[in-house]
């Protein structure tokens, strides 16, 4: 019960990214034991469907969005039902930085939560798509801030009874004014600075106070929209066109908000499909520059498709999408294929997945500029990671953000660890000085 105030602190007066129903449920069960009365609206158990982060045989991580999500779980809150920011940004990146995983998928089940952290993740979810597919699908609802993730992939399948949208804020003030009355309370504050008595739930919300409440929300609704915008390639007016509507199925589609009409199965042999199909040539060359700038090297990609009789420039044949798919013999490999001009996997030979990541690796130890040699010598993506950890450990602090073997089941033997070495080298050098 310590922290129900806690609690509370997270749902009253601050902007949400989350559904009005699951928002009612909310209160249902927090109101009764901090004095409000809430809406009748029934929780439902979301613990026995909670499941861990899974790699099907085929090299695709099926992370799961489930339940109302917020910035930080512990143990016990995770226990209710809530899925923390945090925790799916540590299972994304083990997911894209283990070589045994080919693509992600996204299983949303959510009806969204806390503003405070979601659109960093939907922002390294949008970016990380372009070192290996990223997809995602509402089973069955992806609301709200669930959205906001699932949009940021670069594929999204909703069921025919799946919905996708909720693309709005919403904050609540209880004023408790009139039952502290009936009570026998009255509530005296003193403070000093004239907004920090602004959303006391012992007093009526006064008006300069709701308009600070809702310019936030409209400052927190502008960065939900363009980032919608920047995820699903639309307008800003017509992602405020919505105006947080909900949409179902076929809908969805029409609205811009989901690519297929299709169930988690269907997007699970969907990306198999795409991971199936030979990968285009990728010639990587240095010196250029790259598109993606969180990348911060000098990468460039050259595709090309050689005719094996004349050696000249040809497309491949498109693939069927994944509805007619459905309508081929189920036991032949060409059902399993699927429409390659809406996706942009021919731009993920084996050679560009191996150079990009050379260039995320490099990146995140603070060496970009050792790319392009690193890709020109051919070494591979656990070579570089060793290489890596070995450079950092030669410099004045002891720091490394990769780990050989990362998100694999492969276990890392510490007496070979540069990192290791390093800190023991240093320990004797002390206590011989």
């Amino acid at each position: 019960m310590r922290s129900l105030p806690h609690i509370a602190g997270r749902v009253l007066g601050t902007p949400l990214v989350i559904g009005q129903a699951r928002l009612e449920a909310i209160l249902s069960v927090l109101g009764p034991r901090i004095g409000i009365d809430p809406p009748t609206v029934a929780l439902p158990g979301e613990v026995a469907r909670r499941r861990p982060s899974t790699v099907t045989s085929g090299g695709i991580a099926v992370i799961p969005v489930f339940g109302t999500l917020v910035k930080r779980a512990g143990p016990i809150e995770a226990a209710s039902g809530l899925t923390a920011y945090a925790d799916l940004e540590t299972a994304f990146l083990d997911a894209m930085t283990d070589p045994a995983v080919r693509a992600v998928l996204l299983d949303v089940d959510s009806p969204g939560g806390e503003a405070s952290g979601v659109f960093d993740l939907a922002d390294l979810i949008f970016e990380a798509r372009s070192l290996k597919p990223v997809w995602a699908v509402a089973n069955e609802e992806a609301f709200s801030g669930a959205y906001a993730i699932a949009s940021a992939a670069e594929r999204v399948f909703v069921p025919r009874t799946g919905g996708v949208g909720s693309i709005g804020v919403i904050a609540v003030h209880v004023d408790r004014s009139a039952s502290d009355a009936m009570e026998g309370f009255r509530y005296t504050t003193v403070f000093a600075g004239a907004r920090k008595n602004d959303f006391n739930p012992h007093e009526a919300l006064a008006d300069d106070a709701r308009a600070i409440l809702q310019a936030e929300v409209g400052r927190v609704h502008g960065l939900f929209t363009n980032a919608v915008a920047r995820n699903r390639s639309m307008t800003v007016d017509a992602v405020n066109a919505t105006e947080a509507g909900l949409f179902f199925g076929d809908d969805a589609v029409a609205a811009g908000l989901a690519d297929e009409v299709g169930t988690l199965r269907d997007a699970l042999t969907a990306l198999g499909g795409i991971l199936s199909v030979p990968s285009p040539t990728a010639t990587v060359t240095p010196g250029a520059s790259t598109h993606k700038e969180h990348v911060m090297t000098d990468i460039s990609i050259e595709e090309t498709h050689a005719s094996p009789d004349t050696g000249s420039e040809s497309q491949p044949p498109p693939a069927p999408s994944v509805e007619a798919s459905r309508n081929t013999n189920p036991g032949s490999p060409s059902a399993e294929v699927v429409d390659l001009d809406r996706v942009r996997s021919e731009a993920r030979g084996e050679g560009f997945r191996e150079a990009a990541l050379i260039a995320e690796f490099c990146a995140l130890a603070g060496m970009p500029e050792r790319t392009p040699e690193m890709i020109g010598r051919g070494l591979t993506v656990d070579e570089v990671r060793a290489e890596l950890l070995a450079l950092r450990a030669e410099g004045d602090e002891i720091r490394s953000q990769i780990v050989p073997g990362a998100g694999t089941a492969e276990r890392t033997n510490f007496e070979d660890n540069p990192v290791v070495r390093a800190a023991e080298a240093r320990v004797a050098a002390t206590m011989e000085a």
